[in-house]
C-alpha cells in the first residue's frame, strides 16, 4: 500500500530543496518540454517553475472558463494551481489539494506572491476532500493519482464534488509493461478482488510514481465504474519514471445519465400500467421460438437483461425452465414481477443493476435482451455492455438482442435510442462475439400500432 509517510517525506524534501536531483525531470525545462504556454512563464513568478514536476500537460485539452471553480489534486507548490487561477480569473476560484503540509504552505505563498486572492490550497487526502457535493466545474491533476492506494475511492470523490457535466482533465503515470509484467497494483491478488486498493512493500517505488501505476485500460475502467463518460486517453508524453512507465493525459465528463436512467425507469414502473407501455408483449412467442430454435434446455441458465415487467419469465416457468435470472436497472420493475409471480417466482434470481456494470458470477447459456441495448448512446456503455455479455455467456452461448430497426422509432418512452441493422451491430461487437443471424420483425403495440424491430442472434465464440 502507498505509505503516506514516505510520500510526504519525499515531497517535503522537494518543497525544501527544489534544486535537488531526485532522479526525475522537473524545473522550467520540464514545463517547456510538456508544452506549457510561454505567456505563463512571463506572467507567473519565476520562482515557482523550479518546483514543476509535470508528467504531462492537463491544460492541452482542458476546457476551463472564466468564473469556473477548479480543483487541482496534488497541487504541490502550486504551478498548475496558479495556471488555473489565471484561467478562471478573479470571478472564479482555484483550490489546491495536497497531503504534504509543506507543499500546501508553498502553494499558498506562491498564490500570495502572484496576488491571487481567489486561489487557495488545503491539506487533505484525495479520498475525503472537504468540499461540498457538486460544487466544482473542473478537476485537474498532474502525476498525483498514481500515488494513491485506492483509485476507486479517488475517482468516486472526484465524481462527488464535480457538478453535473463537470469535467476531469489530468496527466498521470501509467504502466506500459507487457501483459505478463503486471504492475503491483494490477497483481493477480488484486484482480481477484476487482479492486485497486492495492498493497506494496516498495514504498520508495510508490512515492516515485512507479509501483502505484495502472495500465491505461484499467484506469479508464475505474473511471467508467465511478460514473464518468466520454473518457479518453488524449495522448502519451515523454515523461517516464521507469522502463515500464510513461506519462499520459486523460479527460472525462461527469454525466448524470446513468443516475437519471435508473430514476427514469423506476418512475416508469411506479407510475405507469406496464401492460399499456408500447414495448409490452402480451405473449413473447417470438423470443420463445428462438429459445427453442437454438436448443436452450430447461436446465440451461438464462438471463433476461432489462427484463422490465416482461411476461417472458412467466412463460419460461410455465414451460418448465428451471434456471432463470432477471436483471433490470429499476427495482420497481423487479418488484412488479415478484408480486405477479408470487410463489412461482421463488426460484428466480433477481438482480437490480445497470447492465453495463454487470459482472456475472456464473455462466449463462442464453442472454436475452428485449430492448435495452438501443438505449445506450455512449460508446463506452455499449462496449461495456458487450464485455458484460461476453463474461456472462459460456462458450457457445447465445444472445438474443432486440433493437428498433433502421426504419423504426427514434425514441422510446421519451428517451433517444440508436436504430440498428446487421452491419451496425457487427461494428459494435467485441472480439469473441459473432453475429450469426439477424431478423427484421414487426411488433404490435398495446395501441394496435406497429413498430419495426431488428433481432440479432449473437454467439460467444470465446476466442479472446
Amino acid at each position: 500500500m502507498a505509505n503516506l509517510d514516505s510520500i510526504i517525506e519525499l515531497y517535503s524534501d522537494l518543497a525544501d530543496n527544489p534544486s535537488k536531483d531526485f532522479g526525475w525531470e522537473k524545473g522550467l525545462s520540464n514545463a517547456k518540454a510538456q508544452r506549457y504556454r510561454d505567456e505563463w512563464f512571463e506572467v507567473l513568478p519565476k520562482d515557482i517553475w523550479k518546483y514543476c514536476a509535470a508528467v504531462g500537460n492537463p491544460f492541452l485539452n482542458a476546457e476551463i472558463n472564466s468564473g469556473d471553480v477548479v480543483v487541482d489534486l496534488g497541487c504541490g507548490a502550486g504551478v498548475d494551481l496558479l495556471i488555473s487561477g489565471l484561467l478562471v480569473g478573479k470571478d472564479g476560484r482555484a483550490i489546491g489539494v495536497d497531503i504534504t503540509p509543506k507543499m500546501v504552505k508553498k502553494a499558498k505563498e506562491h498564490a500570495n506572491m502572484s496576488g491571487f486572492l481567489h486561489v487557495d490550497a488545503i491539506e487533505s487526502s484525495f479520498e475525503n476532500i472537504p468540499l461540498e457535493d457538486e460544487s466544482v466545474d473542473v478537476v485537474i491533476s498532474n502525476g498525483a493519482i498514481n500515488l494513491t492506494s485506492c483509485k476507486e475511492s479517488v475517482f468516486a470523490e472526484i465524481f462527488r464534488i464535480l457538478k453535473p457535466d463537470g469535467k476531469l482533465f489530468f496527466a498521470d503515470i501509467i504502466d506500459i509493461s507487457k501483459n505478463d509484467e503486471l504492475s503491483t497494483c494490477c497483481s493477480v491478488e488484486v484482480a481477484k478482488e476487482e479492486s485497486c486498493c492495492a498493497s506494496s512493500e516498495e514504498e520508495n517505488s510508490w512515492a516515485n510514481c512507479v509501483a502505484g501505476t495502472l495500465k491505461q485500460e484499467k484506469l479508464i475502467d475505474i473511471m467508467y465504474k465511478a460514473g464518468f463518460t466520454d473518457i479518453e486517453c488524449t495522448g502519451l508524453t515523454d515523461y517516464t519514471t521507469s522502463e515500464t512507465t510513461r506519462g499520459a493525459t486523460f479527460r472525462a465528463v461527469k454525466n448524470i445519465l446513468k443516475q437519471s436512467r435508473q430514476k427514469h425507469w423506476n418512475d416508469v414502473f411506479i407510475e405507469k400500467d406496464y401492460t399499456q407501455v408500447l414495448w409490452h408483449e402480451n405473449s413473447p412467442e417470438f423470443s420463445l421460438e428462438l429459445i427453442h430454435k437454438y436448443g436452450i434446455s430447461h436446465y440451461d441458465a438464462i438471463i433476461d437483461v432489462g427484463c422490465g415487467a416482461s411476461l417472458l419469465v412467466d412463460k419460461l416457468i410455465e414451460k418448465g425452465y428451471k434456471n432463470i435470472t432477471l436483471l433490470d436497472i429499476a427495482e420497481s420493475s423487479l418488484d412488479v414481477v415478484k408480486e405477479r409471480l408470487g410463489e412461482l417466482g421463488s426460484a428466480v434470481r433477481y438482480i437490480c443493476c445497470d447492465v453495463t456494470q454487470f459482472e456475472a458470477t456464473n455462466s449463462f447459456s442464453l442472454w436475452h435482451d428485449r430492448a435495452v441495448f438501443h438505449f445506450l448512446l455512449d460508446s463506452n456503455d455499449r462496449k461495456n455492455y458487450f464485455k458484460s455479455m461476453y463474461q456472462a455467456l459460456k462458450s457457445g452461448g447465445i444472445a438474443i438482442i432486440n433493437t428498433f430497426a433502421i426504419d423504426g422509432p427514434k425514441q422510446c418512452c421519451g428517451l433517444d435510442i440508436i436504430q440498428y441493422d446487421a452491419q451496425k451491430m457487427k461494428e459494435e461487437l467485441i472480439d469473441g462475439l459473432e453475429l450469426i443471424e439477424s431478423i427484421e420483425m414487426q411488433h404490435l403495440t398495446p395501441t394496435n400500432s406497429y413498430q419495426s424491430y431488428s433481432c440479432f442472434i449473437i454467439k460467444a465464440t470465446k476466442s479472446i
